[in-house]
């Protein structure tokens, strides 16, 4: 795809944050009524539409999604549910076939953009191809349809990276191939303003775990530390008038501080926080960046302990105690204040600050710290067995 460029950012957003835009090798526009403009620069005329409709709807901007693609013929899709399925994003892709479409568009939240992948990865492909790559299975020898992305919510990230989450047999799975990184990514501020304050809590917390968790990861870089600190600190700043008032200032801060939080983590990957929420959400129902954000503070205590017995990353464990601390800086802390600085954050934005609160026995704790994907964990800078992890949540467990 060609390389729109974004109307000039410089005189609302920190001076540091525009640099690293300037180097995500992705495309920005800034309204939905430029999507047909890309369409025809690039000679796609038959997109597979993947749409949040109540999003688009609450935003009042169903109006203008129609007009902007009103020369196209396009197939819509909206068959998609909050944790979306291996058959949902067969689905899509079997819609993409269908219709022969040569372009993805995802307008809404990060589940819409994770199935939006999916169908762009596996469209072009046949039934049973198909199935497998929406089960997991191998995605080389692909041909991905070009994909735009116009997210609705600030927290996922999802339009920055290459990732889909997608639940196989029950069983949340990451699917990940470079090509499923939208080329072009739409950070229209109207989307953004219409979040009930319930979902901008949720995904503002998934947006500031992704900018902590990645700057102590073993995967982290100088590249991802750069987003991960200017797009946390955004996110600190704004998160509470985010959610509590709303206003237009914090929500356009919140939507750029999280799309660097994704960025982040596209490079470095999850930590401990991210492997621990799988089950929370999966077997209580807790809202992903919500459950993420309730071990956060335990763990960036705990990581705070790495010595040379139970370091993970080569860089060794004086090296994890300085990402660590950096990490705790997003919020003006230190990593053994972090427990407390989540817990009344969370209280601000209206969520449980605790297991306990959040509905959870406290004999469910071992059967989720034993259920654990092992693969997250050890992208944590500290070693965290199975009696260590339940010892993290039970100080999660009360505020």
């Amino acid at each position: 795809m060609p390389t729109p460029t974004y109307d000039t950012l410089a005189d609302r957003l920190p001076a540091d944050v525009v640099r690293c835009l300037e180097d995500t090798e992705q495309s920005y526009l800034n309204s939905i009524d430029r999507m047909g403009s890309v369409l025809k620069q690039t000679h796609c005329s038959r997109p597979l539409v993947v749409i949040d409709r109540r999003a688009v709807t609450a935003s009042n901007l169903s109006a203008n999604v129609q007009a902007a693609l009103a020369d196209f013929d396009c197939q819509w899709f909206d068959e998609f549910t909050p944790n979306p399925t291996s058959d949902e994003a067969l689905r899509a892709a079997n819609a993409a076939a269908g219709h022969r479409a040569d372009s993805v568009i995802a307008i809404g939240g990060g589940t819409c953009l994770d199935v939006a992948k999916m169908a762009a990865l596996a469209g072009s492909e046949n039934a049973d191809r198909q199935r497998d790559v929406c089960r997991g299975g191998s995605t080389e020898s692909l041909s991905p349809l070009p994909l735009m992305a116009a997210p609705s919510t600030s927290g996922t990230g999802s339009e920055a990276t290459q990732f889909a989450a997608i639940y196989v047999d029950g069983r949340k799975q990451s699917i990940s191939d470079e090509r499923m990184r939208p080329a072009v990514v739409i950070m229209d501020a109207r989307l953004h303003a219409a979040m009930p304050a319930s979902i901008a809590a949720c995904t503002g917390m998934d947006a500031l775990s992704q900018a902590i968790e990645s700057l102590w990861a073993v995967g982290r870089t100088e590249i991802s530390a750069r987003y991960a600190h200017a797009g946390g600190r955004l996110i600190a700043e704004c998160l509470v008038p985010s959610v509590c008032k709303a206003d237009e200032g914090s929500r356009f801060q919140m939507m750029w501080g999280a799309h660097l939080a994704g960025q982040a983590i596209n490079i470095s990957k999850t930590t401990a926080s991210h492997a621990l929420s799988y089950q929370l959400t999966q077997r209580f129902g807790i809202a992903h960046g919500h459950a993420v954000a309730l071990t956060l503070g335990p763990l960036a205590a705990a990581n705070a302990t790495t010595d040379a017995t139970n370091c993970n990353d080569p860089r060794g464990a004086e090296a994890v105690c300085g990402h660590v601390d950096q990490a705790a800086s997003v919020l003006n802390t230190t990593p053994a204040q972090m427990p407390g600085v989540m817990s009344d954050l969370l209280r601000q934005i209206g969520l449980p600050n605790s297991l306990s609160e959040a509905g959870i026995g406290e004999n469910r704790l071992a059967e989720i710290a034993a259920s654990v994907d092992p693969v997250r964990l050890g992208n944590n800078p500290r070693r965290l067995d199975t009696t260590e992890l339940h010892e993290l949540l039970r100080r999660g467990y009360t505020a």
